[in-house]
């Protein structure tokens, strides 16, 4: 069967809907332990006391480091403090700690794995994901068109190349 630039259209459509409906119904499901679906910071902020003895899995930043103390959000705009004990890291306040852990009472996670990310590797992070997103699409425009009359990428005869295109638009002009 042949697509046509409307029966394209038609997929696209349903296909970015399906995305969104899946987003959403994801993030509406609720934490299940026995199933790996761990208690995070939002369930634990709407209900700390119903966790209490259940592992949970969360990451939030270090604000004190004697004791040990990490802040995230509480899932509806406030911040939730808690204590983490049992944990030989040692990071800086600022640092991002991911830990896994067992809720205890008085707002305190008893670690069993736990995890540092130094504040200044997420700079490094965004840096090199912006220089490899624009490579992608330098290689996509160099390589690839869009078809505007199908709705679809086809492969270019002759690879573009941008000096050419200068090149040929200022001749274009002078000769104008």
């Amino acid at each position: 069967m042949q697509l046509t630039p409307s029966r394209r259209l038609v997929c696209l459509v349903v296909l970015l809907g399906c995305l969104v409906f899946l987003m959403g119904w994801f993030g509406s499901l609720a934490p299940a332990p026995e199933m790996g679906a761990y208690p995070d910071e939002a369930a634990l902020g709407s209900n700390y006391g119903a966790w209490v003895g259940e592992k949970t899995s969360l990451t939030g930043e270090v604000v004190e480091t004697d004791p040990l103390t990490v802040a995230t959000g509480d899932g509806s705009g406030g911040h939730l403090r808690l204590r983490v004990t049992e944990t030989d890291r040692r990071p800086s306040p600022g640092d991002r700690l991911a830990v896994f852990g067992v809720v205890e009472s008085d707002r305190t996670i008893r670690a069993e794995t736990a995890y540092v990310v130094p504040s200044s590797r997420y700079g490094y992070m965004y840096g090199v994901s912006f220089v490899a997103g624009l490579w992608v699409l330098g290689r996509l425009v160099r390589t690839w068109r869009f078809d505007r009359g199908m709705w679809s990428l086809k492969p270019r005869s002759e690879s573009f190349a941008a000096r050419r295109w200068i090149r040929n638009r200022t001749t274009e002009d002078r000769n104008a």
